[in-house]
């Protein structure tokens, strides 16, 4: 026997060193984390993606540990497999181990069984401890799949916040620009153009400039800078042009247009009239619309304050 028990030594050895590895050390539970405050839609999407991530390391952590226990337990299948089922093949394992010095096949297959059946407890509480630590991540993961949904929820409400804020701000906005375009109107031109204070400024025949030359391309939009109704005219200096008569009683005029929209009728603030030109005794000039107005009807007043108040 001190023959065989040289022979095993180095065996046993290797079972021993096996039985001594166990899995990584258990993973804490997931302690319960203080609902966030969610101040935008920025601070929501951040909290969901590191949820997420958390998720996915923690599922990682429950398959890994799945696998590792399907492991050890066919380990211990085979294990089981190679150790006596019924006294006579105790029996015979034993005679096997008696003449195992002297057959090389016998003592490999007496070393077999023996590792097996050291290995055997050792496999068997590893697969315990993996089993309990496997309980421990599955609480985790679900813990963080919670997580994942509240993160959800928080993003769905912060966007569903921002988005009546927008809708709130757009509203607010909406109806400071309608009260302004009511009090002072819309500008004139509907597109790119420049202007200055010409007010004044001397005209053949002795005349002065009794309105404001917005300048822009011909075809560009001319609109009605309030609500009220509109007639059309022609004349030599101011070619084709409106009249449009506010609400308010309020005269504004339109000259050197290139076409007509709307001739005759009411108009709402906004809607395009007329279109950019320079009809009457602008032609050959820069095109351009000269634009006057006359408060209550009468005599004309510098547009320029008035034109750098309205709406664009």
């Amino acid at each position: 026997m001190s023959t065989i028990t040289r022979r095993f030594a180095p065996t046993i050895a290797a079972a021993l060193t096996l039985a001594a590895l166990t899995l990584p050390v258990n993973v804490p539970a997931a302690t319960a984390q203080p609902a966030l405050t969610i101040f935008s839609v920025s601070d929501a999407t951040t909290r969901l993606s590191s949820a997420e991530a958390s998720l996915t390391t923690a599922g990682a952590r429950v398959a890994n540990l799945q696998a590792d226990i399907a492991e050890l337990s066919l380990a211990i299948s085979h294990a089981e497999a190679l150790q006596p089922q019924t006294p006579v093949d105790g029996l015979v394992q034993v005679l096997k181990a008696y003449a195992a010095p002297f057959s090389d096949s016998l003592m490999a297959d007496t070393e077999k069984t023996l590792d097996a059946g050291l290995q055997l407890d050792s496999l068997r509480d590893r697969r315990t401890e993996a089993t309990a630590t496997l309980d421990v991540a599955a609480a985790e993961a679900h813990a963080r799949s919670e997580a994942v949904n509240a993160a959800i929820a928080d993003l769905q409400t912060a966007k569903q916040i921002e988005a009546e804020r927008v809708g709130a701000e757009k509203a607010a906005k909406a109806a400071q620009r309608a009260a302004l375009a009511a009090k002072v109107g819309i500008l004139p031109v509907a597109g790119p153009n420049s202007y200055i204070d010409s007010w004044g400024f001397a005209r053949s025949g002795g005349r002065q400039h009794k309105g404001t030359d917005i300048m822009a391309k011909r075809g560009t939009p001319v609109v009605a800078v309030k609500d009220g109704v509109v007639r059309v005219s022609t004349n030599s200096l101011g070619g084709l042009c409106v009249y449009l008569t506010a609400d308010d009683g309020t005269e504004y005029y339109y000259a050197h247009l290139d076409t007509v929209v709307r001739s005759s009728g009411r108009v709402d603030a906004g809607q395009k009239i007329a279109t950019v030109g320079n009809s009457g005794n602008a032609a050959g000039g820069p095109t351009h619309v000269h634009f006057e107005v006359h408060p209550g009807g009468g005599s004309p007043v510098d547009p320029y304050p008035i034109l750098q108040k309205m709406v664009v």
